[in-house]
């Protein structure tokens, strides 16, 4: 038994840590099953801390034994109503009086909010409405007209409340490496240490670039601690492969580019460079001179294997088996008070540890969860987490990037240098992203310039310099507007911050602010929706027979019969955003593509081709929808079509969410129109694999547009069309249901 117990403790040891793994990473999907006897006794709690009683104080004035109300405050004693009414009573304050006209609204329609959701009201109000529309639909003497439009209204205030309901919030900062993003993050949730040269030091690894080897996600957690998403095998043994290759054959295409010193190998950043050299012990050695005079020369431990393993899988099977990936299945670290280090060293070791590969228990990241015990911005109300991308170092034309200008509760912080912004990688990712058709720039995104200092006091307007770092911001404002106009969006916020010398409050409340606008924006949609709801609801029985809305919709209807059709071939090709962003990118990038068969995250051809699609469907609907908003708008503005006001809004909404419903299919047919044909086309890759020497990414977009052109005739924009035409009849037709007939 005494060998066994090595074994024993080292189980338990990986079955707790496991445990507590899992009971962190779905903590927030475990949430809403708090037990309703815990969730009042917290919030009881709460709203006796917020009256300023202690414990101890409230039980003597209820006459209670403090034992007694501290079960009642975990939720291990259930309350029965007479209770419940003695301890908001003993509260006294006005938020304890409604705590019980809260407990006893009884939730039909939408999901329950959580107690002291800031939004409950506003949930109840549209839950009240829910109802009375469902209950109004079941009728059986309800006009089969009146019928479509309040069973569309119950689903519009479900989606709606979901987006209220929901605090989970993220912001995406991007931009190029080296931009600043990470000391950034640092400085607002004072993830920093002490510094001898004044500057603090970041906890998450900073420098001129190329540092993070993925993704970082900063949020509130149980304390200190990492945890990882791996790589995948088959990424993993990808990496492995461009590496070997790049020991063996490190000029293998486009010899005729300049080679950045430091940028690695075909298809290698430096950041994965280095995890590998750290893992396998593949060191680099540079050149020493001795005392004496005498020059030790720089080695490449890597480039020695290299030699004793001329051929390419070979040598990937040996420097995987130095990874020694079989030990490397830790995936969360904990910070323990006993290990004797202040949790923020702890961090910022483990951090670069990890970060670098240098850590024996972990393998290659794909996303680091960095988490801490403090509220996110400091804001309890919401769930927040800051997202560190990784740095744009060659397109910005990325899945990673660009998926999160289509969630709704993501913040997108666009940064760039001061002296160049905006840049050109933040032009280009709006441009895209209003060619794919994202209506939701003006509170999803936000452009915040990071200067150095003395760089805003450079700044001249009319050749005179400008006297404060204030003005220099505001001068600087203006020019990035005058840039963003082009795109129209010089209503974009801007934000600035040095990181050396601004208050990182400045920046912390602009960040909060941009989230509470998106919040704003969630709850003035659901309260347009609630008001056109009562509308209908105050006004069915005269609605009935109302001329007004014949009136009215005879407007509407006529631009929906005038506008069914749309052109039957596009103007644009699937495969049009894949060229130019091949023509665009970096060599290397293209090598390390084609080498997985187009899948490479950089520049992945599934990506770019589904972007090429909504493209193609965003310029074919968009103008569709601005027109009939204009005649939307007609009706809007007159004072004698008022009783018809909510039905011309319920119109918009319902062809807007009908143009959304477009882009996502849209999005799915370019992914998917081509991906098993083109990923099992090894003729394909391997002929594009051939190619090296100048002109080679001209080459490989001749192989590209041939394929696309030549063997496959527009089959892709033809599919799209195909789909655009039969969603946008559907998303007409379902206008058309709303509307009553002239």
């Amino acid at each position: 038994m005494a060998a066994e117990k090595p074994h024993f403790e080292t189980f338990m040891k990986r079955f707790l840590t496991l445990a507590k793994y899992c009971a962190i990473r779905f903590a927030d999907k475990r949430r809403p099953a708090m037990s309703r006897d815990v969730a009042i006794g917290k919030h009881l709690a709460m709203l006796r801390e917020q009256a300023q009683l202690k414990q101890n104080e409230l039980a003597k004035k209820l006459e209670w034994s403090a034992a007694v109300l501290s079960r009642v405050e975990t939720g291990e004693r259930p309350l029965t109503d007479d209770e419940l009414d003695i301890i908001l009573k003993g509260i006294g304050t006005p938020e304890a009086a409604r705590l019980k006209e809260i407990l006893g609204r009884q939730w039909q329609r939408l999901p329950e909010p959580a107690l002291g959701d800031t939004d409950a009201d506003l949930l109840w109000e549209a839950e009240e409405v829910a109802e009375e529309i469902h209950a109004l639909a079941e009728q059986p003497d309800v006009k089969q007209l009146f019928e479509r439009r309040l069973v569309r209204y119950e689903e519009e205030l479900r989606l709606a409340a979901q987006h209220v309901l929901n605090k989970r919030y993220s912001v995406a900062f991007m931009g190029t490496i080296g931009v600043g993003k990470s000391t950034g993050i640092c400085r607002i949730e004072q993830l920093e240490l002490p510094s001898a040269k004044g500057m603090p030091n970041a906890v998450l690894e900073t420098g001129s670039g190329g540092i993070t080897i993925c993704d970082v996600h900063v949020r509130k957690g149980p304390g200190y601690g990492l945890i990882i998403e791996p790589c995948t095998e088959d990424e993993i043994r990808h990496h492995v492969t461009d590496f070997a290759n790049s020991l063996l054959n490190p000029a293998k295409a486009g010899d005729d580019d300049e080679e950045e010193a430091g940028s690695g190998s075909p298809g290698i950043s430096r950041e994965i460079d280095r995890a590998l050299r750290s893992m396998t012990g593949l060191r680099r050695r540079r050149s020493e001179r001795k005392p004496d005079g005498t020059v030790i020369p720089a080695s490449d431990d890597a480039r020695v294997l290299a030699a004793d393993h001329p051929d390419a899988k070979a040598l990937s099977v040996e420097i995987l088996a130095r990874m020694e990936l079989h030990k490397r299945d830790r995936r969360d670290l904990w910070h323990d008070a006993s290990t004797g280090k202040p949790p923020l060293v702890w961090l910022q070791e483990n951090f670069e540890k990890i970060n670098n590969g240098r850590h024996p228990e972990f393998t290659v990241p794909k996303r680091i969860e960095v988490v801490v015990p403090n509220a996110i911005l400091g804001d309890d109300t919401v769930t927040v987490t800051l997202i560190d991308s990784r740095g744009i170092d060659d397109l910005a034309a990325r899945a990673d990037l660009e998926q999160h200008f289509d969630d709704p509760h993501t913040l997108v912080m666009l940064c760039t240098l001061f002296a160049q912004a905006p840049s050109t990688e933040v032009r280009q990712l709006l441009t895209r992203a209003k060619e794919a058709g994202v209506r939701t720039l003006a509170t999803q995104a936000a452009v915040l310039a990071l200067p150095r200092t003395g760089e805003a006091l450079a700044v001249k307007f009319e050749g005179e310099l400008a006297q404060t770092e204030e003005e220099g911001y505001e001068l600087k404002a203006d020019e990035v507007r005058l840039k963003l106009h082009a795109l129209n969006l010089d209503h974009l916020a801007i934000a600035f911050f040095n990181s050396a010398t601004d208050e990182p409050a400045t920046l912390r409340a602009f960040i909060a602010g941009r989230i509470e606008a998106l919040r704003n924006s969630h709850r003035a949609a659901l309260r347009e929706i609630i008001a056109g709801a009562r509308d209908l609801l105050a006004n069915y029985e005269k609605a009935q027979a109302e001329e007004t809305l014949r009136t009215a919709a005879k407007r509407l209807t006529i631009w929906l019969k005038d506008n069914a059709e749309l052109p039957r071939a596009a103007s644009r090709r699937v495969h049009d955003s894949l060229l130019s962003t091949t023509r665009a990118a970096h060599w290397k990038t293209i090598y390390a593509t084609i080498s997985r068969r187009g899948g490479w995250p950089n520049l992945d051809y599934a990506h770019q081709l589904s972007h090429g699609a909504r493209r193609i469907a965003t310029h074919v609907v968009e103008n569709k929808i601005e027109g009939f908003k204009t005649i939307a708008t007609s009706v809007l503005r007159d004072d004698d079509l008022a009783d018809a006001h909510d039905l011309a809004r319920q119109a918009v909404r319902t062809l807007e969410a009908g143009f959304d419903e477009i882009i996502r299919n849209a999005q799915l047919v370019g992914e998917s129109i081509y991906a098993d044909d083109l990923r099992e086309d090894l003729e394909f890759w391997r002929a594009c694999s051939a190619i090296a020497g100048r002109g080679y990414k001209d080459r490989v977009n001749e192989k590209n547009q041939h394929w696309f052109e030549d063997e496959r005739h527009g089959e892709a924009e033809a599919r799209v069309m195909e789909l655009v035409a039969q969603k946008w009849s559907e998303a007409v037709t379902g206008v058309r249901a709303l509307l009553p007939e002239g």
